[in-house]
Parts: C-alpha cells; structure tokens; sequence
C-alpha cells in the first residue's frame, strides 16, 4: 500500500471513532439526564441506591460483624402473662403404634401460649326507637343509642372495622371485600364498602375544621407537598403538621400559594419550616430545611475541589447550629449568634462566588438568606423538614398501593379521614378508640 493510501484509510478510521464517539457522547448525556430523575440533592438518602452502592464498592470488604443484638442491649422478650385457662393434655392412643393401652406417667411440661378468640360473626340486632314527648315545653324526639347510627344498615364496630382495614393495613377494597367474607362471613360490595368509607368522611369533617383552626394557631407548622392523580390528572396532597403534632392533609390541583392562602390564611406570617419551593416565599417567617441544603451542596463534592470544601464548610455550619443550639442559649444570646452565622454564611457564598459550577448550590443558598437560622429565635423548632416529610410517607406509601384516586369526592374523603388518623398516630392515641368515639357521636347522639 502506497503512502496516500495509507493516510486515506487513517483518515477514514478517524472519521469513523468520530462518529463513534459523537453518538456515545450523546448516549452518556441521555443517561445522565435519565438517572438525574432519580438521583439528585432532592432525593432523600434512602432513596439514592445508586450512589449507596458506588460509596461501598469504594470502601474495603468490612469484617464480618457479630450476629445478635450488641452487649448490654436490653432483651425485647414478651413477659409471660397469667393464664386464664388450665387444660390437662394427655394423649390417648401411643403416637408409636396406636395402642389405647395408656398410663399417665409423673412427668409433665407446662406450656403458656396467647391466642386469639375466632373472628365474630355479624350479629343482627333490631332497635326499636321510640318517639318522645317533653311534657315541661312540647318538643318532640326520635331516641337515640349510642349503639345504632341514625342513617345506614351498619353498627359502629363494623365502620371502624372497615375503615381501619383501608388506612390502617392500607387495603385495596376488593381485597378488603375478600377478607370480611372469608375471615368474618360478612359479606358486602365494593361499593358498600365505598358508601361506608364515604359515610366516615362525613363525620370527620367537623373534627377536620376544628383541626384547621389549631393548624393556624400553632407555635409553628412544617408544610410539605407531593403529587397525587386523580383520573390520571396531576393533583398536589399537602402536609401541614405543628409542633403538637396536629396534623392536616389538603388534597388541591394547585402546588402554588393559593393553597397557602387558603389553609392558613392570607394574613399569615409564620414561623414555618419547609423545603425550597418558591411558593413558599409568600410566607415572611421561614425556616429552611437544612437536610435539603446539605445533599445540595454535598451534590457538588466530586464536581470540583471548591465543590468539596464548599460541602465541608456547609457541614460545619450546620454542626455548630446544632452544638450551639444544644446549650438551650438565652434568647440574647440566640439573637447575636443568628447576626453571626448569617455573615458567615454570606461570606461562605462570597468567597466560592467566581466557581461558575457551584452555580447552582450558591443560588440556592443565596435564595434562603435571612431564612437558614430562624429556628434559633423559636426555642425547640426543628433545623430540618423531616417531620413534615416523615408525616408525608404514609401518603407515599398509600399513592403507590391505589395508583390514583377514581374521583374528587374520593379525594376529598381520604384528606377528611387521614387527617384524623395521623394526628391521632403521632399523638399516640388509640386510632380505634379514637374513631368508634366519634363516630358515636356524629353518626348515632347528633
């Protein structure tokens, strides 16, 4: 092969590593973009397996740890409780070869155990609610029992029954439709079942108000959002829970400051602790979460060395918020420190200013300034929005279970329900006890 042949065949090949490498390039960055949906600062840690996996194929085969629960870890044995009931087993043929031919020897083992009673069947019971007369001004009545709803064909047992078999174990209400016929003989329609759960929305709404008011009221509130679908339209569910643990789900097509307005009133200050989502800007005294800001700048670690130390020094920001807050200041002392730490934060944004690949980080703390250390002015107000996201999880959870609501009463119902249900589970209340008692009184005494 002559020299000009040589260098045309090299060229080609050049050309064609070119092209090669173009569409690789492209392929990368679809990638990236694609796995950037699932892996970014608003992705919470126990999400992010990817990066999980790559920090530990990083690190060094650990040794292998000792099984069991570590010394001086406290036994999580059940105490045996007190029978109630004595049974004497004795066998009476051989296990061996099936004589009757038996004797009971001196030797026995005692044995406890807890069961369960079998599921009870429906019971029917006819009331007969007689008309009275008030001899003393005339008014005439219908009596009531605290046993029999004035409306529907079912007791108060039976609605709680139900309704905790959909929130409590999350069912689906064919399966719930399953289980009452086959573990209880009761059997009832999908759409009884949904006129049942309909029928305790109802009675949650009053409760649910009188909710509203205490979220208003409250010493603070951490506000979250997520969406949901309704006919496979995009709604957004609303998280608002206070420093008692009330808490409230809004279900709105809206994720703007309409919601807001509306929940909390157009007149509302704050304080508040939520996320970076610019609606809630409408919101004067705020409280940034700083879990959110530290997976923004952690994001940036491997993107450059001022990434790293930008992320170092976030860090240290944040542990000596929680040290000083440790020390339960006096509110002179929280009042300077705040002054303090907000120049230092401005200084630490000033000084990474020209990195344009921290662009991004820097925006978004710029965006929180005046907003990152509120909660050294509110004694006992939370640094971070975990609460508010972990009151969200039941939601999340729940969203994946049903896929989406059939219809906006549905929606509208669940919020009524949930509400209740989740203020009761955080204030450690009896969910069951809780419910049979209002349903008592909205469905059977009102």
């Amino acid at each position: 092969m002559n020299h000009d042949g040589y260098i045309q065949q090299l060229e080609e090949k050049i050309q064609i590593l070119q092209t090669l490498n173009e569409k690789l390039l492209q392929e990368n960055e679809d990638l990236k973009n694609r796995l950037h949906y699932y892996e970014n600062p608003h992705t919470p840690p126990s999400e992010n397996t990817l990066k999980k996996q790559e920090k530990e194929s990083l690190q060094p085969d650990p040794l292998p740890k000792k099984r069991g629960a570590p010394n001086g870890h406290k036994g999580a044995t059940r105490p045996k409780k007190q029978p109630e009931e004595f049974k004497d087993v004795i066998n009476q043929k051989c296990e061996k070869c099936g004589s009757e031919n038996i004797q009971k020897q001196e030797k026995s083992v005692e044995k406890v155990i807890e069961d369960l009673q079998p599921p009870p069947k429906p019971k029917i019971i006819q009331y007969k609610l007689w008309e009275v007369k008030c001899l003393d001004c005339g008014h005439q009545s219908l009596s009531k029992d605290r046993d029999c709803p004035q409306k529907g064909n079912f007791g108060i047992f039976l609605i709680v029954y139900i309704t905790m078999l959909k929130f409590h174990l999350r069912g689906v209400l064919r399966k719930i439709q399953d289980f009452l016929l086959f573990n209880d003989d009761f059997e009832i329609s999908v759409k009884g079942i949904q006129d049942v759960l309909l029928r305790v929305g109802d009675s949650c709404k009053n409760e649910y108000y009188r909710k509203l008011e205490k979220i208003r009221s409250a010493k603070w509130r951490h506000i979250d959002e997520t969406c949901v679908k309704i006919n496979g339209v995009k709604w957004w569910l609303w998280i608002f829970r206070t420093n008692d643990n009330e808490t409230l789900v809004v279900i709105r097509k809206s994720r703007g400051k309409k919601v807001l307005e509306e929940i909390l009133g157009k007149d509302h200050q704050g304080p508040d602790i939520v996320d970076g989502w610019p609606s809630y800007d409408w919101i004067s005294i705020l409280q940034r979460c700083w879990a959110h800001l530290l997976r923004e700048v952690d994001d940036v670690i491997e993107v450059s060395e001022n990434g790293k130390k930008l992320s170092e020094e976030i860090h240290a920001c944040f542990k000596s918020l929680k040290e000083f807050l440790a020390r339960d200041p006096s509110m002179d002392e929280r009042t300077t420190k705040k002054e303090e730490f907000e120049k230092e934060l401005e200084n630490i944004v000033a000084k990474y200013a020209d990195c344009k690949e921290l662009k991004k980080p820097l925006t978004y703390l710029k965006n929180g300034f005046g907003r990152w250390y509120t909660c050294i002015l509110y004694p006992g107000m939370e640094l971070t929005n975990n609460l508010g996201e972990q009151a969200m999880r039941e939601h999340v959870i729940m969203r994946k279970i049903i896929g989406c609501f059939r219809s906006e009463k549905g929606a509208e119902n669940y919020q009524y329900i949930a509400s209740l249900l989740a203020t009761w589970r955080l204030q450690g209340k009896n969910g069951f006890e809780e419910l049979e008692r209002l349903l008592r009184q909205e469905l059977c005494l009102s």
